[in-house]
């Protein structure tokens, strides 16, 4: 039996090192080699190249990150071969009927939920099949068997799975974190601490996995009446410990989280002013990929007057409201046009909302606008906003569309605005100066308006001076506000599920 498992992060380089000197032929890949070098001290085969080695598989596992899947699943989707090999996704963030969708319905699709005790194969597996028959599940089930126990569930029930098992592994780690902690407390030698808290559990484990009568029987068996063990329960209980361990268990998984997105002219625009379409293209992506995380998205996208600069010669009899009007005009048909074609190719529409302030001055053309765009939302189609420049004048144009941004956020309900620029964020100086650094936290009161320029960016109205306003007042909203670098590759997924590692400026909300 031959395996690959693409991806050798946390879970997949842990099956991978379970399985390794058990008689499945396995392949690793990854996409530095830097990342495969441990697993070649266990004999696995690791490749860079996902293609080549989903050659010859019996078992695909994509066990890549969740916001990543996609891409890598066009990349590879025409080397599976459906008559010989089963596809297996590893990603809980992504459903199995949206990862099914992205393969032919020829392919036989499992879903496997293991946990990182897999490397010393003590894992408790499970697995759901999607399209796979059961053939196939059982053969998957004979090599998932080999590190540790596994159960095969209808996939109604693979959540409840992922919550005991897969999520409950941290859960039984956060015990021993905790008894630890008391140990240490009552004053236990420091070398003796860990061992003793983990054989402790261990033997808990195996007590009541060969009891009939349960965990609780067991519990019974070693408290006496007024006893040390009886009254260190009742603390444990007053203090909510087993209530806690259940709530846990069956916290419901978060609605769909709102966020708007802000980009720029200098991020989608090159150097002489025309539209960057790369740029577009990655940012599509990023939408794309956070959308699978669970998000709405909605767009607040500059580009529009840049984009009809480059189309047509300027005029200089004409005055700047006029420029724009004219610009506008041209440029957003063809953004549009490039947006609409990016996002079709995955399956997802989008509609343009063009708006003007006037819309969120008065009361029912605001509940009107504020009513379209939810009504896109619960379609599942990606609002595309901008200001409609063509029709605007100076007297009732916004300030730029950082401004725009932050009352489309209030207006939809966000939990989170990015604007997306071409620096890092709020830095405490002139960025790249010497002694200058990167701001990473704004909270509610702070005075950071003397270490920012009112310059305006080159492409667009606006420069941080507005965007520190608009994070401003959008936080004391209650709306969390992200400035990032949009020309960083992956910037939008990666300021989500990943901040502590990813340059950036969060703006704390005002709690209400």
């Amino acid at each position: 039996m031959k395996v690959t498992i693409i991806g050798a992060g946390n879970i997949g380089g842990s099956l991978a090192v379970g399985l390794a000197g058990q008689g499945v032929g396995i392949t690793v890949t990854a996409r530095h080699q830097k990342s495969l070098a441990k697993y070649r001290k266990y004999g696995i085969n690791t490749s860079l190249d996902n293609c080549e080695a989903i050659s010859g598989a019996d078992f695909v596992f994509y066990a890549v990150k969740p916001w990543q899947i996609e891409a890598v699943v066009a990349q590879t989707r025409g080397s599976i071969d459906p008559a010989t090999q089963t596809v297996v996704s590893m990603a809980p963030g992504i459903a199995p009927e949206t990862f099914a969708s992205w393969f032919s319905p020829a392919v036989q699709i499992a879903y496997v939920i293991p946990n990182t005790a897999a490397q010393i194969r003590q894992s408790m597996t499970f697995v759901s099949s999607v399209t796979a028959s059961d053939e196939r599940v059982a053969a998957l089930k004979s090599i998932l068997d080999l590190v540790g126990r596994t159960e095969v569930v209808p996939l109604d029930k693979l959540i409840a799975g992922t919550r005991v098992a897969s999520c409950g592994i941290a859960y039984a780690m956060r015990y021993i974190s905790a008894a630890e902690k008391g140990a240490r407390e009552l004053g236990l030698p420091e070398q003796s601490v860990t061992s003793t808290v983990c054989q402790t559990v261990a033997g808990a484990a195996s007590m009541v996995a060969g009891s009939r009568l349960g965990a609780e029987a067991e519990i019974d068996r070693v408290t006496t009446p007024n006893g040390m063990t009886i009254k260190g329960l009742k603390a444990m209980e007053a203090a909510g410990f087993s209530d806690s361990v259940v709530s846990g268990l069956k916290v419901r998984t978060a609605p769909r989280r709102r966020i708007a997105v802000k980009v720029g002219s200098n991020v989608l625009t090159r150097e002489d002013g025309c539209l960057n379409t790369t740029r577009v293209s990655s940012l599509v992506d990023q939408i794309v990929a956070v959308r699978n995380l669970g998000y709405e998205v909605i767009l607040i996208t500059s580009g529009a007057v840049a984009c009809g600069r480059s189309l047509i010669r300027q005029d200089d009899k004409l005055d700047d409201v006029q420029q724009r009007q004219l610009y506008s005009a041209l440029g957003q048909v063809r953004l549009m046009d490039l947006y609409y074609k990016l996002f079709i190719d995955y399956g997802i529409n989008i509609g343009q909302v063009l708006t003007m302030k006037k819309d969120f001055m008065h009361r029912r053309e605001y509940g009107n606008l504020r009513n379209c765009m939810e009504v896109m939302l619960q379609s599942d189609v990606v609002p595309v906003v901008n200001e409609n420049d063509t029709v605007s004048i100076k007297e009732l144009m916004f300030t730029d569309n950082d401004e725009l941004s932050g009352l489309v956020a209030a207006m939809t309900g966000c939990s989170d605005l990015v604007i997306l620029t071409n620096v890092d964020g709020l830095y405490s100086g002139e960025p790249g100066a010497p002694g200058t650094s990167l701001i990473r936290t704004v909270r509610p009161g702070d005075e950071l308006e003397k270490y920012i320029s009112s310059k305006g960016s080159s492409a667009g109205r606006g420069g941080m001076l507005s965007k520190f306003h608009t994070a401003t007042q959008t936080a004391a909203a209650g709306i969390r506000v992200i400035i990032a670098n949009g020309n960083r590759e992956g910037i939008l997924p990666d300021v989500l599920t990943r901040p502590e590692d990813t340059p950036h400026t969060e703006f704390i909300p005002r709690q209400s």
